[in-house]
């Protein structure tokens, strides 16, 4: 599953070096620390029943949010170029000439979750949710479930974005700290 996200992830950018492996490290990463604070907290059991498709949509939403990010990093460096350039002709080193660039694909990389997170209940209702409440399940319970995922979700989408974009702006540099 990880490997066919990161492969996907991967082509929203191309223009990202090493876009495959930063995708499958990213996306492991946070599948992987998110997974165990789930099973190590007691919020699920480590069975496959529940952690293959708990795993199922962490690596979705990881892929989703590495795809918007890689997009974003290369549209701002290339937008960017000249703000970049003139912050390294004065003696800046390549992150903090990078920085702004960095945090704003982040953000746009969790934009869908966060703003899914702000609507929850209100304007919608989520699958597992309403269908614990068909299936007879309190709603209070549901609700709780759907809190657990929710804050999963976002957690895995800010460790995977994060990391992809860190290992991946320096790939817009050749040795001599130069844009590309």
């Amino acid at each position: 599953m990880i490997f066919n996200a990161a492969y996907n992830a991967s082509k929203r950018g191309k223009e990202i070096k090493n876009g495959l492996l930063i995708s499958f490290v990213s996306i492991t990463a946070g599948t992987g620390l998110t997974l165990c604070v789930l099973v190590l907290s007691g919020a699920i059991e480590y069975q496959p029943t529940q952690v293959i498709p708990i795993s199922g949509m962490i690596i979705s939403n990881a892929m989703i949010a590495l795809g918007l990010c890689y997009h974003q990093l290369s549209t701002d460096f290339k937008s960017r170029r000249d703000e970049i350039e003139t912050k390294l002709s004065l003696g800046a080193d390549i992150l903090p000439s990078s920085i702004e660039i960095i945090r704003g694909s982040i953000r746009t990389g969790m934009i869908p979750t966060i703003d899914s997170a702000k609507t929850l209940g209100i304007v919608s209702l989520p699958g597992m949710m309403t269908g614990l409440i068909l299936a007879g399940t309190s709603p209070v319970q549901a609700i709780r479930y759907q809190i657990i995922v929710t804050f999963m979700l976002l957690s895995t989408t800010a460790i995977s974005s994060f990391m992809a974009c860190y290992l991946s702006y320096k790939g817009f540099f050749n040795k001599r700290k130069q844009l590309l």
